[in-house]
């Protein structure tokens, strides 16, 4: 379990504590935090000494939050506790830098753009811009939105709902059953003074100046992938498909940059 993920664990613990004491927390006296079943109290105090990089504190940590009905959420699903019956995000801001979308193929955002209402020819249009700058040389892989010669960074409108759908409602492949509403970001697992609630509304606003758009092989892409490919859909995949450094590179990757506070 890293840093991170024990983290979230915490939050959880803390949520329940807060629920416990009738805290307020985003406008509302909190009355219930769960997932499919609501969180137990805690038979003890929850201190930092949890979080510690030792086996007795993760064997303590697992052990509680069975106890309280306390279990890290799917992968495929955007909320990792509910407050209030509304769903949160949770993200750390000590952790690795998380993404906004995690390698994926044109397949992926071709669907995600029939959700939302997007042109998915736009995006080729900007894909292919940022091949050509690619291959003259004047950008690398990873593009920041505050590179004023990236493609992607005057186009904020047209990725917005976009990226909302990716970081609350769903993935290339499915929209999750469990969406979240809004992201608790924290720095301090047991600190809830620190944490930051961001609203569906406000993040793609917040963020956009720190994102990273970078073309990607292997994650994202049909295993074995060559420009011979021809298994399902072979044709959507090829278009974003350019070969770098011997490698098939078609999986749009977004991310926030390194050392910036909202990582998301």
């Amino acid at each position: 379990m890293n840093t991170g993920e024990k983290g979230e664990l915490l939050v959880k613990m803390k949520l329940t504590q807060m629920r416990d004491e009738h805290a307020i927390f985003n406008g509302e006296t909190i009355v219930s935090v769960g997932y499919f079943k609501e969180y137990k109290s805690p038979s003890k105090i929850i201190s930092g000494t949890l979080l510690l990089d030792s086996e007795k504190a993760e064997k303590e940590l697992i052990t509680l939050c069975g106890e309280m009905n306390i279990e890290k959420a799917s992968t495929y699903n955007k909320s990792d506790v509910y407050i209030n019956h509304k769903g949160y995000s949770l993200k750390s801001t000590y952790g690795a830098n998380s993404a906004l979308v995690n390698h994926t193929n044109r397949t992926g955002f071709e669907r995600v753009c029939i959700e939302v209402g997007a042109d998915i020819n736009k995006l080729d249009s900007i894909i292919e811009e940022y091949w050509q700058l690619r291959e003259t040389g004047i950008l690398t892989e990873d593009v920041r939105n505050d590179n004023p010669l990236s493609p992607f960074k005057d186009h904020k409108g047209f990725f917005k709902p976009i990226l909302e759908y990716f970081l609350f409602t769903g993935s290339g492949s499915r929209r999750s059953k469990y969406p979240a509403e809004f992201i608790l970001e924290f720095s301090d697992s047991l600190n809830a003074e620190n944490w930051e609630i961001i609203g569906k509304d406000e993040a793609i606003d917040r963020l956009w100046p720190k994102l990273v758009f970078s073309m990607r092989s292997k994650k994202g892409m049909p295993k074995n992938y060559t420009l011979n490919y021809c298994g399902k859909n072979a044709t959507s995949i090829a278009k974003w498909v350019r070969v770098r450094d011997n490698e098939c590179k078609g999986a749009l990757h977004i991310r926030v940059a390194e050392n910036q506070k909202h990582r998301i």
